[in-house]
């Protein structure tokens, strides 16, 4: 994509008190490229360095309540977030020249040595860290924020439902699981308490650094949610870089810091492994939207190779 011009980042910034130095589009931005129409590093006189992004019109309601939420985390001093800068105006977003433009923070990272990384203990303990402390300190995060809810039950059983009308052969290759799911957890789904939760919650949007994590990233998907879901969407996305880490140190040290912290009902638990397949069908939506023919037989492999192992791998959550 075209750079938008100097005059423009100069008044763009101007805007948030940022006087515009120099751009660094050499620099690469964790997070989803999609999540903008275009973003690039900028550094400001004093060599402060910050994304800039420009915002698709009908992404502008949902961006702003994305920002207000950062905003209140970072009012609560949660380790990990990176909030974006108010204009003049007081807003999160800026509109110049007809387009919309937000400025977060640039912070940089230590790369991810894929797929070893899946077995790191220290990256689950710290993943559990930034969850429980989410979850301590969003307890009234509702009475500020209005927030999405979301059904994974309801998204998922009419995915599965539109697959089945349009993609009947790869609807029978999950058909076991999905009768599976739809037997006993999805039953007892509205059992499960709820609670605010990031929504995309995996080690692709964490920001890491040498034994820590310096931020985590893309809350397109923020709200209300059962409890579990950023375990399960976490635990899912380990086990799509490499299966055997489900019952290794990243995914069972996530666990155990989590169980021992008190902060996941009992029903949830038992639900856990449960929820982290349903939300591969999540995942699996995105590959059929798309027609990714090799991610799609790679997630329904993922999946049966999961739900016949779910025993041992239940029962290894278990014993953490």
């Amino acid at each position: 994509m075209q750079d938008t011009g100097l005059f423009d980042y100069y008044q763009i910034l101007d805007y948030l008190d940022i006087s515009y130095q120099k751009s660094h589009p050499e620099l690469v931005i964790s997070g989803s490229p999609q999540r903008t129409s275009y973003r690039i590093v900028v550094e400001d006189i004093n060599q402060k360095m910050y994304v800039l992004e420009r915002i698709p019109e009908d992404k502008v309601q949902h961006k702003r309540l994305i920002c207000q939420t950062l905003a209140y985390l970072s009012d609560q001093n949660i380790k990990g977030i990176n909030s974006y800068v108010r204009n003049k105006d007081n807003d999160f977003l800026t509109k110049i020249n007809g387009s919309y433009w937000q400025v977060i923070p640039y912070i940089s990272s230590i790369s991810l040595s894929r797929p070893g990384y899946v077995f790191d203990e220290w990256r689950g303990i710290k993943s559990a860290y930034f969850l429980i402390d989410l979850w301590e300190n969003t307890k009234s995060i509702s009475n500020d924020i209005d927030l999405p809810f979301f059904s994974l039950k309801d998204y998922v059983l009419k995915m599965t439902d539109n697959m089945k009308a349009f993609n009947p052969q790869k609807y029978q290759k999950i058909l076991p699981i999905l009768s599976y799911l739809i037997s006993d957890f999805l039953v007892h789904y509205e059992e499960i308490p709820t609670r605010f939760c990031h929504g995309d919650y995996h080690p692709l949007n964490i920001i890491w650094g040498n034994h820590s994590i310096n931020a985590v990233i893309d809350w397109e998907f923020t709200g209300e949610k059962i409890e579990i879901y950023d375990m399960a969407n976490l635990l899912g996305c380990l086990g799509i870089e490499e299966p055997t880490s489900l019952v290794h140190d990243f995914a069972l040290s996530f666990i155990k810091e989590i169980k021992e912290s008190g902060h996941i009902s009992q029903i949830g638990f038992h639900y856990l492994f449960d929820c982290m397949i349903t939300l591969r069908f999540a995942w699996l939506a995105e590959w059929l939207r798309t027609n990714d023919a090799d991610m799609i037989q790679l997630e329904i492999d993922f999946l049966n190779l999961i739900h016949e192992n779910k025993k041992i791998i239940r029962k290894k959550w278990k014993d953490v």
